[in-house]
């Protein structure tokens, strides 16, 4: 068995003894196939929720690269499958890693936003979520969490219907066909 998948076998049950989990549409997720899971970020425990509750697939994420600096940490996320990623440039190798996981057929989990954000702050997305939908012609599906996170509220975790960029988008790459792409997923999160 996987670190991931201990990791989360282990968690899964504090997690409902905590907290109210509820999700809503997660028939919306595919058994196979490479697609993105593309969500709203609140919190640090974010991806660890989206691991443990939407649990047909193996998520591999990405995160920023300084969360990688202790030797420990960096062992334990690179065995959880998360990718490292430069936000301050254009990882290219962070690129060739998510475009080769998603050949192989597996799921990449991103937050459009790139860093967390509350629900009255800014919600614009970057880039990264369009690029990787256009190059890789995976589907897009887009959740929504909506929690305080206080020890035994609620957290709510919406599956949307998957999103395909339309072909105009696809077949013309650019940064403002990307943003496109981006902003259209992101308001399919907050709708």
């Amino acid at each position: 068995m996987s670190l991931y998948r201990n990791v989360t076998a282990i968690v899964r049950p504090f997690l409902y003894l905590f907290y109210k989990i509820k999700t809503e549409g997660d028939i919306n997720l595919p058994s196979n196939g490479a697609y993105i899971i593309a969500s709203n970020h609140i919190n640090n425990l974010d991806p660890l929720i989206l691991s443990c509750i939407l649990k047909k697939r193996e998520i591999h994420f990405l995160a920023k690269k300084e969360l990688f600096a202790n030797p420990l940490l960096d062992k334990f996320f690179t065995s959880g499958g998360v990718i490292p990623i430069d936000r301050n440039k254009s990882d290219i190798s962070a690129i060739k890693k998510v475009l080769k996981l998603l050949k192989s057929e597996q799921v990449l989990g991103i937050f459009p936003q790139g860093t967390r954000k509350k629900e009255n702050e800014d919600d614009s997305s970057k880039a990264g979520i369009g690029m990787f939908a256009s190059k890789s012609k995976a589907p897009v599906i887009p959740v929504t969490i909506k929690s305080s996170y206080k020890l035994f509220s609620e957290i709510k975790i919406t599956v949307h219907q998957q999103y395909i960029p339309n072909r105009n988008l696809i077949e013309n790459p650019s940064m403002e066909n990307y943003i496109e792409i981006s902003n259209t997923v992101m308001n399919i999160i907050k709708a």
